[in-house]
């Protein structure tokens, strides 16, 4: 087995647990949630230097 291979293997047995827990939020609830989000304002564009 490759290096590559068991890392993988390994990060995705550590992640589990939160596929596990999150799975059933799906795509939409959290299109939702960003869509209910507070928008940020857009930063002001600088001034241009004086000189």
């Amino acid at each position: 087995m490759s290096i590559l291979k068991s890392e993988a293997d390994r990060a995705r047995a550590q992640a589990a647990n939160l596929v596990k827990q999150y799975r059933a939020i799906g795509p939409g609830a959290i299109a939702g949630a960003l869509a209910a989000a507070k928008k940020r304002k857009p930063m002001a564009k600088m001034a241009p230097a004086k000189g």
